[in-house]
């Protein structure tokens, strides 16, 4: 059964010219591409079997990984046929070989997450979802869908439209984001009701499932978390692994 799925569509444009001719993923940090971070830390955490979606240059994706046995690990590939979005996935998965609970997460967000706790809310929670939110200043998420959690922290209250981030944020010195890492039940299923496409976990799946009221559960993320968008935050990553090689 499928435990995680990575979303490697992506065409990283802002990390130009390192992806002109190389997917994002595949750009490397210290001799590796940065996707096989990700897939490494799954696999320490007995997440084996994963699914990965590609699109933009993915068959370069699937020529460096292939079946995931150099990695101890079970690789499948959801091909997009034109770039379908972050929730394009879910058109392309088969939903009965998925685990109950899965993993989604973003293949270029590298996320030092401890992913037993992570599961472990999920369940002991019983939630449709699981949201693993950053907490960061205000002033650098004003343009980022805003997550609203409950006192405690185990519950997401709101997801706010980055429209609404400013008013959501005012008088606020820091805020939630997603991390661009989940938990899911195959329950999500029955909000995939978008035909076309593309269609997007931020924009259409999250508040799909947040208005509904359906309980939607929220680990805080303290763990190492960096996105790799661009040569600054890129220049981070690299530090990160620097740092904890040593």
């Amino acid at each position: 059964m499928i435990q995680a799925i990575l979303l490697a569509g992506g065409k990283g444009t802002r990390l130009a010219p390192l992806t002109d001719n190389l997917p994002k993923p595949l750009v490397q940090i210290h001799g590796k591409p940065m996707m096989q971070y990700v897939l490494e830390h799954l696999q320490r955490a007995g997440i084996t079997n994963v699914a990965i979606s590609v699109a933009h240059l993915g068959h370069m994706i699937s020529d460096e990984f292939g079946d995931g046995s150099a990695l101890g690990m079970n690789l499948s590939y959801l091909v997009e046929p034109e770039p379908m979005g972050t929730g394009g996935w879910t058109k392309l998965v088969n939903w009965d070989d998925l685990d109950e609970n899965f993993i989604v997460a973003n293949a270029d967000n590298l996320f030092w997450i401890d992913v037993a706790s992570f599961l472990e809310r999920h369940r002991s929670h019983g939630d449709i979802a699981t949201i693993a939110g950053i907490e960061l200043p205000s002033a650098d998420i004003a343009k980022y869908e805003i997550l609203r959690p409950d006192l405690d922290h185990t519950s997401l209250n709101a997801y706010v439209d980055r429209s609404q981030a400013e008013i959501e944020l005012a008088g606020k010195e820091t805020g939630f984001i997603s991390s661009g890492w989940y938990v899911m039940n195959k329950g999500v299923r029955s909000f995939i009701v978008r035909s076309e496409l593309p269609i997007s976990n931020e924009v259409h799946i999250w508040p799909a499932i947040s208005q509904s009221g359906r309980s939607i559960g929220f680990y805080h993320a303290t763990e190492p978390w960096f996105d790799s968008g661009t040569h600054e935050r890129l220049a981070r990553v690299a530090a990160h692994v620097a740092s904890i090689k040593q």
